[in-house]
């Protein structure tokens, strides 16, 4: 009787364990069940006071007031963004540091061939794609061109030299001007720019006819009729600017834009990659955030996590062929 009572002790205890397993199992991933636990960290790799700062800044505390905690924001400088990147991929994937991206640091500096070869894609988990801004190509008033495709026929006459401004080597601007010469089948000279201000102050000052810039460096100046805006380089005209031509007008299929999103480490669990991706769609999607956006130059976005990881898999694709091409290396 006492080896009965045993066995069927033994039995109870083994169907307690069993039961309790599969209570386990039914139990939600304990860091997407208890997020946020605590204040969460932004990632941003360029300095305190640039455009991706203040967006940091605005966003986070808007992301923070709807997740009820604070968001700090910490700006890890270097290596074009890959400092910020890297320190972020390292991070414990439960949500609580969160990495602001560019469209470089995803599409153009994987491929570069002097870099370290980290790649965001395949350390960090897109979130959501918060903003896009075009590129304007602007050209100074003495260059005897008022359209792209004047300006095409112009360097195909090779009768005098073009040369174009950006804001570095590895930047999308010098992709732009690349791609440019690539569909109108015309050869200028890159001159890159420690930033777009010194290529605007050129441009002004008659160093260079011509240069890609941010809308918000270049538009003020052409409204003022220093300077002379022929193109766009979103795929369709900027809303902000609907009455300056798209270059795809002429050369269909041009396209090259900046844009910043968030991502995440790798294994951070879905629910928690959704509440943020919800919570920052809900902050692009108020009248106060898109009037900032637009002072900014910059045109809210928002989507699913797949939306942002498609618009990454087909730049990186495009751009890095481009920049394999070109020999870009690493600034």
């Amino acid at each position: 009787m006492i080896v009965g009572r045993l066995v069927r002790s033994k039995a109870c205890m083994l169907g307690v364990a069993v039961a309790a397993m599969a209570l386990i199992a039914d139990v939600p991933d304990v860091k997407a069940q208890t997020f946020p636990s605590r204040s969460i960290t932004m990632l941003v790799g360029y300095s305190a006071g640039g455009q991706a700062d203040a967006l940091a800044r605005i966003l986070g505390k808007q992301l923070g007031e709807n997740l009820k905690t604070s968001v700090v924001i910490e700006n890890k400088t270097g290596a074009n963004g890959m400092i910020a990147a890297q320190a972020a991929a390292r991070s414990e994937p439960d949500g609580h540091t969160i990495l602001m991206v560019t469209d470089a640091m995803v599409t153009i500096d994987p491929h570069l061939a002097t870099s370290n070869h980290f790649d965001l894609s395949t350390a960090m988990e897109p979130v959501v794609s918060v903003s896009w801004a075009p590129l304007l190509l602007a050209a100074a008033n003495n260059v005897p061109a008022n359209s792209v495709a004047e300006l095409v026929a112009l360097g195909k006459q090779k009768t005098q030299n073009l040369s174009f401004g950006s804001s570095g080597s590895s930047t999308p601007h010098r992709l732009a001007g690349e791609m440019l010469q690539k569909y109108g089948g015309f050869t200028m000279t890159h001159i890159p720019y420690k930033g777009t201000s010194a290529s605007v102050n050129d441009l002004l000052g008659g160093q260079i006819p011509l240069l890609f810039g941010a809308p918000t460096a270049v538009e003020p100046l052409a409204t003022a009729g220093k300077i002379k805006i022929l193109g766009v380089t979103s795929e369709k005209r900027y809303p902000l600017l609907p009455n300056v031509p798209a270059i795809s007008e002429t050369f269909p299929g041009f396209k090259i834009i900046s844009y910043i999103g968030l991502m995440l480490p790798k294994n951070t669990p879905a629910p928690v990659i959704a509440t943020v991706n919800k919570e920052v769609n809900a902050v692009l999607a108020t009248d106060a955030m898109r009037a900032w956006l637009d002072k900014q130059g910059m045109v809210a976005v928002g989507g699913t996590p797949d939306d942002f990881k498609r618009q990454i898999a087909a730049d990186y694709q495009a751009r890095g062929e481009l920049v394999r091409a070109l020999g870009i290396t690493a600034e």
